[in-house]
């Protein structure tokens, strides 16, 4: 769950919840390498998150040769396919 999941959920929690996660967050160093990771931790610690966040890797191909494609661009075929 991200930082902007967790404050579209805030208003859908009752005001007891949402004073339990400023307190907890209130804790929180100010100056931090990687205050995010040790938001989550604190909210999952307090039962508020369930799951840690799987981290967002970006793949880029390497040595790889393009393959050429006759007809319609893939991106156009795409869209098409899912009309």
């Amino acid at each position: 769950m991200s930082v902007t999941e967790i404050l579209e959920a805030l208003p859908a929690l009752s005001p007891e919840d949402r004073a339990q996660v400023k307190a907890l967050l209130d804790t929180l160093p100010d100056q931090s390498a990687d205050a995010e990771d040790q938001a989550r931790q604190t909210l999952m610690r307090a039962g508020l998150l369930r799951r840690p966040q799987a981290r967002r890797t970006r793949f880029i191909a390497s040595g790889g040769t393009p393959v050429e494609i006759k007809g319609a661009p893939l991106s156009e075929t795409i869209i098409e396919e899912r009309r």
